[in-house]
Parts: structure tokens; C-alpha cells; sequence
């Protein structure tokens, strides 16, 4: 693979499950950019702060917090595999 094709490869971002997520923030404490945000949302009655990617730009996609989650509730996809809501 050329140096070229490997600049302009598509990285991978997380995508959160909230059916799954309990809102630990594990994801947050081991983002070695901090790219990731926790925003207060209507998933639950709770109103709990769930972790969502703050900018697209700045993770690079290393996986880290889907690695680190305990409850397996992120996934790593390619930008054109989500589906506008």
C-alpha cells in the first residue's frame, strides 16, 4: 500500500448501543484524545449523562473505548456504515 492510500484511509469511530450502556464513563477516562463527551439525554428516566463522540475529527480511531467498555456497548465503523437519523 502506498504512503498515499494510507493518509486518505477511512478511520473508524465509535457508535454507542445505549440499550446496553449504563452510563459508566469508562469510554470518557481512557479516550487518550478526549474526543468523547457525556450529554444529559432522554435514553432513560434517569436522565443520565451517556457518552456520545464529541468530534469525528479528533478521534483516530484506536478503538480504546470499545476495548475498555464492560459492557460491550461500543462499536467501531467505518463513517459511511451509520445511518443519517
Amino acid at each position: 500500500m502506498s504512503k498515499m492510500m494510507s493518509k486518505n484511509k477511512l478511520k473508524k469511530h465509535p457508535v454507542f448501543n445505549y440499550d446496553l450502556c449504563m452510563a459508566c464513563k469508562e469510554c470518557l477516562a481512557v479516550c487518550p484524545l478526549s474526543c468523547l463527551v457525556a450529554d444529559k439525554t432522554d435514553v432513560d428516566s434517569y436522565r443520565k449523562a451517556y457518552p456520545r463522540l464529541g468530534s469525528y475529527n479528533e478521534c483516530n480511531g484506536c478503538s480504546i473505548c470499545a476495548k475498555d467498555c464492560p459492557v460491550n456497548a461500543i462499536t467501531m465503523v467505518l463513517p459511511q456504515t451509520v445511518k443519517a437519523a
